[in-house]
């Protein structure tokens, strides 16, 4: 079965090459998927990474450019495709760079996410979790409640109003978004038709848009003041979506203007946020996400929780609602004021926040001297390398982490297993369907710390 795939206009421009590229499409057989949703085949003895082909797919890929190890390409025609191969739903897709699974089933994308994560487990990790949960799934389309939306103008005065173009920096001109909240689904033509006939809007640098459970937030970035036709255009489209409206000045340090803070529920909790706070973009797998965490930590009124990189309390307030004692931890003084408000509005006082910069030596901070018997760790995509052995030397019985980068955790897992923790309990979660993007679970369990090699003098006697 032959399927023809238009090439993605705009590719980014080929080095030049120590031997000529091929000029005309060159017949691969797609072996895997790299972990940026590429598929993966051999030409000429090297790797070569191609968009928009799957494993056990046999492709005709254009070659667009040579790295030392590896080539990069396109899929030109699908010559014989996977039983997985999908027609993607969005019209944008071949252009867009937000998604990049959408010609790939949902289940194998769920399946082929957990099986990159346990790769990289034991590779790099030297490690295989003892239980392997099901993954928490939840709808695959308009899930998003979190987006930054770029906006720049072409030379003939058009407004552009989308995301970048897939391998650029240019944006993608769209219409509507297949995996964006569908309360703003439409937000891309509605802002580019108000724009139109405006003036100069190049200095509207862009727009994010961030939902609560109602209303939310509609903010600007600007190089400058904006005018007041612009002004009147966004109010308007503010009130059409019920968001309010904020401007941020770039280099400007004022406070956004807020009648009342957007908040979303967990666990019959408010949780209240402001522009710019961080937010779990898929509400329904946040929800899951809490229960199975409660779950894997059996939580006790007696337990002392650690939370590290706490936010706004995302995951300290459901814990603390279990009667356990939490202590939450943060580098953003704002998120943990907001934190601290979000805990007094949901009547919890067996909760306490710290700011701290969780890359420094702890040992000093009197939080930190605390007694701890399970920690909470939620980093950001570096991951915690520098962290582990201070929390291991709490010893606490249980640390469950939260990743959203499979090789900082499997690096973090080999770190933890050098410390004698275990990975009792493992799990994905789609928080990002039609994209490459993994978040995962997993429990660690205390065990006993692995005594370190001595290492022997290897020179002569020393005569004294």
């Amino acid at each position: 079965m032959k399927q023809n795939r238009s090439h993605t206009p705009n590719q980014p421009p080929a080095r030049k090459s120590a031997h000529p590229l091929p000029t005309e499409p060159v017949e691969l057989s797609i072996e895997s998927l790299s972990y940026d949703g590429r598929g993966v085949g051999r030409y000429q003895g090297k790797a070569a990474f191609i968009d928009n082909a799957l494993p056990g797919e046999q492709v005709l890929a254009r070659l667009s450019e040579e790295k030392a190890r590896f080539y990069l390409g396109y899929t030109e025609t699908v010559v014989a495709a996977s039983s997985h191969r999908i027609d993607p739903a969005c019209p944008h897709y071949q252009q867009c760079g937000g998604c990049d699974l959408q010609h790939l089933d949902n289940d194998a994308q769920i399946e082929l996410k957990q099986t990159q994560v346990l790769e990289q487990l034991q590779r790099i990790g030297h490690t295989q979790p003892e239980k392997i949960s099901t993954a928490l799934t939840a709808t695959n389309w308009n899930y998003r409640r979190s987006a930054r939306i770029g906006i720049n103008q072409l030379f003939d005065g058009e407004p552009i109003v989308g995301f970048r173009r897939r391998g650029s920096h240019l944006l993608c001109q769209i219409d509507s978004c297949a995996v964006l909240d569908s309360r703003v689904a439409d937000i891309f033509s509605r802002v580019r038709e108000a724009l139109r006939d405006t003036g100069d809007i190049k200095y509207i640098t862009q727009l994010d848009v961030d939902l609560g459970d109602q209303g939310g937030y509609l903010s600007l970035r600007l190089k400058k003041q904006l005018s007041d036709e612009h002004r009147d255009v966004f109010t308007a489209l503010a009130t059409h979506y019920g968001l309010s409206l904020q401007l941020q000045v770039i280099g400007s340090d004022s406070d956004p203007d807020i009648d009342s803070l957007t908040s979303y529920t967990l666990n019959q909790l408010e949780l209240k946020f402001r522009p710019g706070d961080f937010i779990q973009v898929n509400a329904e797998i946040n929800q899951q996400m809490l229960h199975k965490a409660c779950q894997l930590l059996e939580l006790k009124p007696e337990d002392q929780v650690l939370d590290l990189f706490c936010g706004l309390g995302n995951f300290s307030l459901p814990v603390a609602r279990t009667g356990a004692s939490v202590t939450g931890v943060e580098g953003s003084l704002s998120m943990v004021e907001q934190a601290e408000r979000n805990a007094l509005h949901n009547q919890l006082q067996n909760c306490r926040f710290f700011c701290a910069n969780l890359a420094d030596n702890l040992k000093g901070l009197q939080w930190f001297r605390q007694s701890y018997n399970k920690i909470i760790l939620d980093p950001p995509r570096t991951g915690a390398a520098t962290l582990i052995p201070q929390i291991c030397s709490l010893r606490p019985e249980l640390i469950l982490y939260i990743s959203c980068n499979p090789g900082a955790l499997a690096r973090d897992s080999r770190l933890l297993g050098e410390e004698g923790y275990h990975l009792r309990e493992f799990l994905v979660m789609d928080m990002f369907p039609q994209t490459h993007h993994i978040e995962s679970m997993a429990l660690f369990v205390r065990g006993k710390k692995k005594a370190r090699k001595k290492k022997l003098f290897a020179g002569k006697g020393i005569s004294r």
